[in-house]
């Protein structure tokens, strides 16, 4: 797998499609605003393979396909809340029955018996976060959601790009997205402590200040969502052989 052809093209792709297009950038910026529904429609586009960028148009299909990846999401999430709710229920009960005088024994009670699950949970997660993403793009090119949970036909894909090959890609994509959004954020934090130390500014200006990084995150929230999907759909596509 040429994993440096595959950013190239997903560099190249975000590049023409959003960000020498400013009104398209401006569209996704408002279908990110819309609970994020249509932009999720966009990157259904996208996982279909559609090349060029498509146009943000035909905003109620946008809106439509967008709750169909956001359910088939959903139901993907439902075994880690299951566990999340067995493992930290105790905790929760104990708050709710008002007992704060044995508050700390109660969470303490709570989190020791249930640290296998907590364990359980992250590895649910782990294996979500490897079926998903070909889950997604199989689900946008048939349009069924039985075949978003076709298990024997995501693996035989995933076995198909090679496992090694398909965890590799996942972590690049992770690094690349996750790192710049990391220091972005923190930095922006760092920045803000120092200048709310050094000048002692008012609440008024905090909330300036977060309202900022706030415009800041949006702003790129579309080449990082296009920029992700498109090098997605090309690992996607690197299980069908060329010819």
């Amino acid at each position: 797998m040429d994993f440096g052809t595959m950013l190239d093209d997903a560099f190249a792709y975000t590049k023409q499609g959003v960000f020498e297009n400013a009104n398209r950038w401006l569209k996704l910026i408002i279908a990110i605003l819309c609970l994020g529904i249509p932009m999720n429609g966009y990157v259904m586009r996208i996982y279909r393979g559609e090349h060029p960028a498509p146009e943000v148009d035909n905003w109620g299909t946008l809106f439509v396909d967008g709750l169909k990846l956001m359910i088939v999401g959903l139901i993907y999430t439902i075994p880690v809340f299951i566990i999340w709710a067995i493992a930290y229920g105790s905790i929760f009960l104990a708050v709710l029955s008002g007992s704060t005088g044995h508050m700390d024994s109660a969470m303490v009670s709570g989190w020791t018996p249930h640290i296998g699950l907590v364990l359980l949970m992250y590895l649910v997660e782990i294996v979500l976060g490897l079926i998903v993403p070909v889950a997604s793009i199989r689900f946008a090119r048939t349009n069924n959601f039985s075949e978003a949970f076709n298990f024997s036909a995501i693996l035989a894909t995933i076995k198909k790009i090679g496992w090694i090959n398909y965890i590799l890609a996942l972590v690049l994509i992770a690094l690349i997205i996750g790192i710049p959004i990391a220091i972005l954020v923190f930095g922006f934090i760092l920045l803000g402590g120092i200048i709310m130390f050094m000048f002692k500014v008012s609440t008024i200006a905090i909330l300036g200040f977060i309202i900022a990084l706030v415009i800041i995150i949006l702003t790129l929230a579309p080449l990082f969502t296009v920029f992700q999907a498109r090098y997605m759909t090309r690992v996607y596509d690197s299980a069908v052989p060329e010819g």
